[in-house]
């Protein structure tokens, strides 16, 4: 059948790829709009590319930062864990009723932590000495950068 909705001016393989359904897109929709999202992506300017290879470091510093100063707040650190979890299903077979079925899966459970006020204190002002010496480390890198 011929597709619903669609404009005459886009070219018949458009058309079916695009508007096979009204309000609804066809499955390769998604994976164009990836691959288009990852083109414009790859177009970034070497001096662009440069200046985020310097600056990695710095956003990696910032990042161990931010959570210590959230540690340091909340008094306790949040620690992920997975556990194994059983779970109990009602399973029906052809020739009999109803049989209960286990199931074994993993589940996430997060553990608090708590935390040495003078540790953390110690580790953030080490953290943020180390991120004063990388600010001049990265400004040096990024002024080598092709313009």
């Amino acid at each position: 059948p011929p597709p619903l909705h669609a404009p005459r001016a886009l070219p018949a393989l458009a058309r079916g790829l695009f508007f096979r359904r009204p309000g609804r897109f066809c499955r390769m929709a998604p994976a164009l709009a990836l691959a288009a999202v990852a083109l414009l992506a790859a177009c970034a300017t070497p001096r662009e590319r440069c200046i985020l290879a310097a600056e990695a470091n710095l956003r990696a510093i910032d990042a161990q930062i931010a959570d210590h100063e959230t540690a340091l707040a909340r008094g306790y650190r949040v620690i992920p864990a997975t556990e194994p979890r059983t779970i109990l299903r009602i399973c029906a077979w052809p020739r009999e009723p109803v049989l209960f079925c286990t199931e074994h899966t993993p589940g996430q459970r997060e553990t608090r932590v708590s935390v040495d006020a003078e540790v953390e204190e110690a580790r953030l002002a080490q953290l943020r000495k180390e991120r004063a010496r990388m600010v001049v480390q990265t400004a040096d890198r990024i002024a080598a950068c092709p313009a």
